[in-house]
């Protein structure tokens, strides 16, 4: 990093330490450090993904192809594979982290790791998904929430019995430490949000989710 990006790397951080940033801060960091990241597979892909969207290559592309293929598959493979989430909690913890402890700075408390990945599942909402070399759209991303956890969710279709049915699976998800949501049923079933867009902002040191429009 050249002095330009020192100074704006310990703005960010500072930011993130007192808790006074919302989303529109996170995009810029790792805006900032997505290719200082090489290394740090969860922060490096995630900042890749947060920039490119549907045109996203490597690992991402990978992971929603493996994702489109399960689907494709389901009821057609006696043990059929579960959809892990793109990068855990920890994997994004350690990545931040790393990358903090290597320009000299503090690690960060888990509930700071919480509104990144919070902050990422909005910034990711409404990617359009899309497959092949034609990019193809099959689907799409949303935010969903529940009283516990709030979620980046796929949303794709399946070929069953000459029907196509809608699939929504998870791909990052984050405890909801932010809104009292009253469970839809016993299985605390998340709310899915598929056309409205949410903001996270920042009001007095808090972070807040917001609807638009």
């Amino acid at each position: 990093m050249d002095i330009k990006e020192q100074q704006l790397f310990a703005y960010y951080y500072k930011k993130f330490a007192e808790r006074s940033f919302d989303e529109k801060d996170l995009y810029s960091f790792l805006m900032l450090v997505k290719d200082e990241a090489e290394g740090i597979k969860s922060i490096q892909e995630l900042g890749n993904f947060i920039a490119n969207r549907e045109d996203s290559t490597g690992y991402v592309n990978e992971y929603l192809e493996e994702c489109k293929r399960i689907i494709n598959n389901l009821g057609k493979e006696s043990n059929g594979k579960k959809i892990e989430d793109l990068f855990s909690f920890k994997e994004i913890r350690n990545g931040f982290n790393t990358l903090f402890l290597k320009h000299g700075y503090e690690k960060l408390p888990p509930a700071v790791i919480n509104d990144f990945i919070l902050c990422i599942i909005s910034l990711l909402q409404g990617v359009k998904l899309v497959s092949g070399n034609l990019k193809r759209e099959v689907g799409h991303l949303s935010f969903a929430v529940s009283s516990k956890e709030i979620f980046l969710m796929g949303n794709m279709k399946a070929l069953n019995k000459g029907r196509y049915i809608p699939v929504t699976f998870q791909i990052l998800v984050a405890e909801n430490s932010y809104e009292k949501v009253k469970p839809q049923d016993k299985n605390d079933t998340p709310y899915l949000f598929n056309e409205e867009l949410i903001e996270v902002v920042n009001i007095d040191g808090e972070i807040v989710i917001t609807f638009i429009g």
